[in-house]
């Protein structure tokens, strides 16, 4: 049981983690990974059925800011990325590709 999270489910089970420590956080260290990804696409969906930042960061136990900061993070991470890869573009051709990428998203979102 989670502090503060009555009832709620265990996603490791203790006992089956290795006996040695270092192999046991290797393991602890790809279920966060594991636990990340749910989370940001629990988010995802809590959002496109018009959850408020207010509501997710409730139910996460942050602030709004924090939920928005949290789920915004990837994004800004593939831009920089995006940015880094594409850095030769001119100015005007890196803003037609974020305006295109832009419009791509409104329609993929509009289509679901």
């Amino acid at each position: 049981m989670v502090s503060g999270y009555p009832d709620t489910m265990s996603l490791i089970a203790t006992d089956s983690l290795s006996a040695e420590p270092l192999d046991a956080l290797r393991e602890l260290a790809l279920s966060e990974v594991e636990l990340d990804e749910l989370r940001w696409n629990q988010i995802a969906a809590a959002r496109d059925a018009g959850v408020s930042w207010a509501q997710v960061g409730e139910a996460l136990g942050i602030s709004r800011q924090s939920a928005w900061e949290y789920f915004t993070r990837r994004a800004r991470e593939e831009v920089a990325a995006n940015v880094e890869a594409n850095s030769s573009l001119s100015e005007e051709e890196a803003m037609n590709l974020a305006v295109e990428e832009v419009r791509s998203s409104r329609r993929s979102h509009r289509n679901r």
